[in-house]
């Protein structure tokens, strides 16, 4: 029996058998082409897409039946990424002038659209990459008129092992028999992520090895909570991972009675509870899991999902649709968060030795004005449907923010002019990411509608570590005197001048973290969607002067881990106490 951690992706526990599925990978090989063979090479191409896009139909079909529209939805950008007119030029171009046969120019073709897709550093569209490779692979098989899957369901209820899964394996796997998923690769926002919370079974990537190298048929117990897997666990194990179901289920049962009630504590403190949006097909989980709204959109999504500039109707079309699908539930648009060398080939921007400190985020938007502006534009015409908010990321002082606003105005002005239906009075705010925005919260504060807390940026920009380094990765820690000083001092200069401060990070989503959010006076939190209902039982039984004290108790002390080993005392001694009282 042997434990390995990796990343938890979808919470809950299993045990079961591994049933491995294994891809081959087709590398085409270069061959040179006759003047004559350009057009018949060109008709091959053609016909290879098509028994893709046909087989992707066929894909998005069955997913519609097994989970819904909306999480088929995830298969529609791959049929986006066969229809878009740059992937189509730029493999006939290749074919035409460099005369090399269609499969190597297709290949060439994605992989320099997954260059572009690797050179951003948001993990969402990072893992897009995913996509990419497995368009690339079904038009291959195409080729060698191989499109169908020969994937299946398991024929007994078993866990799914892999390196990772492309969105068209997991269609094909279904739902019947998978018990969660174990992965090599991925992460959070990876498409068998987002599938697994939908269907509620756990789910765990990032094991670097761990996952392939599980025979068929070996037993495994997964922990999608923590992120552990052990492998040929013991009768012991076995039984308290069949225990730990069994809880979870009464759990989840409990929980689904929070749905439809606030987050207030038992001294009258209420805390709004938010939901993070990677992608639209989140939006349902996040309304089933209790969300009030939509604390944090990341709109890039619609820019690299086409990997072309999005017009300002094409936003509005995407945007009206999210803000419609929430009701009267406030959307608030992150505006875009890039920096210039994701979308070089667009703009002629080009690639930065350390993006993380350089032209990003407000910046990138301030110094393409145009570019900005279509998408507030769109945000304004969008929000006549519902409760929309703009949200600015990477704010670093007040003069950024006036820069913004003033754009904003513009935006309004042509709107105005051109007699088109929008709204002129959203509110805005800003990301607070940097230590230059701690300390200038006042003045920030003076001149915004709310502040929304970005802790993982902060974390990262306070402690001086790159989050995705392995090497300094031990010093993200969320406990460190500077961060609890630094979102509390945020948090009390939003409140002396009458605005309202969220935080929409990764701490939000961590139960052992929820007393601490609490405590340090947070209006909102904005999270997973598969995270919410916990935090919110968590803000319900305990009462705001008590985690008031929790905070006053970790700011004084003068490590993370002192913090962290105080917390977890904490933690247990209030677990003894409610089993004590029957909760």
């Amino acid at each position: 029996m042997r434990t390995f951690n990796g990343i938890a992706a979808s919470p809950g526990y299993a045990v079961g058998p591994v049933y491995p599925v294994r891809r081959k990978t087709i590398v085409p090989v270069r061959r040179s082409l006759e003047v004559a063979d350009v057009g018949p090479e060109s008709e091959r191409f053609k016909v290879a897409v098509g028994r893709a896009r046909a087989e992707i139909e066929v894909l998005i079909e069955h997913l519609t039946t097994e989970l819904g529209p909306d999480e088929a939805g995830i298969l529609s950008s791959q049929l986006l990424i066969l229809e878009d007119e740059m992937v189509w030029d730029a493999t006939l171009a290749a074919i035409r002038h460099e005369r090399i046969n269609a499969e190597a120019a297709f290949a060439r073709t994605v992989g320099e659209l997954a260059a572009r897709f690797l050179e951003i550093e948001e993990e969402t569209f990072r893992e897009r990459v995913n996509d990419l490779r497995d368009v690339e692979q079904r038009v291959l098989r195409g080729f060698l008129g191989q499109v169908k899957d020969q994937l299946s369901s398991p024929d007994v209820p078993s866990i799914i092992s892999a390196v990772n899964l492309t969105p068209s394996d997991t269609a094909a796997l279904g739902r019947h028999n998978v018990l969660g998923f174990i992965m090599d690769e991925g992460g959070n926002t990876s498409h068998v992520a987002i599938l697994a919370r939908s269907i509620g079974v756990p789910a765990i990537v990032g094991l670097q090895g761990v996952a392939v190298a599980r025979p068929a048929g070996q037993m495994v117990a997964i922990d999608g909570t923590d992120g552990r897997c052990i492998t040929e666990p013991d009768d012991e194990t076995t039984e308290q991972f069949h225990l730990l179901t069994r809880q979870q289920i009464v759990v989840n049962e409990k929980l689904v009675g929070l749905k439809d009630l606030p987050a207030i504590t038992p001294d009258g403190h209420q805390v709004h509870m938010m939901a993070n949006i990677e992608l639209p097909v989140e939006v349902d989980e996040a309304l089933a899991r209790g969300a009030e709204g939509i604390g944090l959109l990341r709109t890039e999504f619609l820019f690299f999902q086409h990997q072309t500039i999005p017009t300002e109707d094409d936003q509005v079309q995407m945007y009206s649709e999210m803000v419609r699908r929430m009701g009267d539930r406030p959307v608030i648009f992150r505006t875009l968060d890039v920096g210039g060398d994701k979308v070089s080939d667009y703009l002629g921007a080009k690639r930065e030795y350390n993006p993380f400190l350089g032209w990003r985020g407000i910046r990138f938007s301030l110094a393409n004005r145009q570019l900005f502006k279509t998408q507030i534009k769109a945000i304004c015409r969008a929000a006549t449907g519902g409760n929309a908010k703009i949200m600015f990321p990477m704010i670093t002082g007040v003069q950024e923010l006036r820069q913004a606003r003033e754009v904003v105005a513009e935006g309004l002005a042509e709107l105005k002019r051109d007699g088109i239906e929008h709204r002129d009075d959203l509110e805005i705010g800003i990301m607070v990411e940097t230590p230059s925005a701690v300390l200038a919260a006042d003045l920030l504060s003076a001149e915004c509608d709310f502040l929304s807390i970005g802790s993982n940026d902060l974390i990262q920009y306070t402690l001086a570590m790159d989050r995705g380094n392995t090497r300094v990765s031990y010093l993200y820690q969320p406990l460190h005197p500077a961060i609890l000083r630094s979102i509390r001092h945020t948090v009390e200069a939003g409140h002396k001048a009458g605005i309202w401060v969220g935080l929409c990070g990764e701490m939000g989503s961590e139960t052992r973290l929820a007393e601490v959010l609490l405590g340090l006076g947070l209006d909102e939190i904005s999270l997973h969607g598969a995270a919410l209902p916990k935090i919110k039982q968590v803000i319900r039984w305990t009462s705001y002067t008590e985690a008031k004290s929790v905070v006053d108790a970790l700011i004084d002390l003068p490590t993370a881990e002192d913090a962290n080993r105080w917390l977890a005392n904490y933690i247990a001694e209030r677990k003894r106490q409610r089993e004590a009282e029957g909760e």
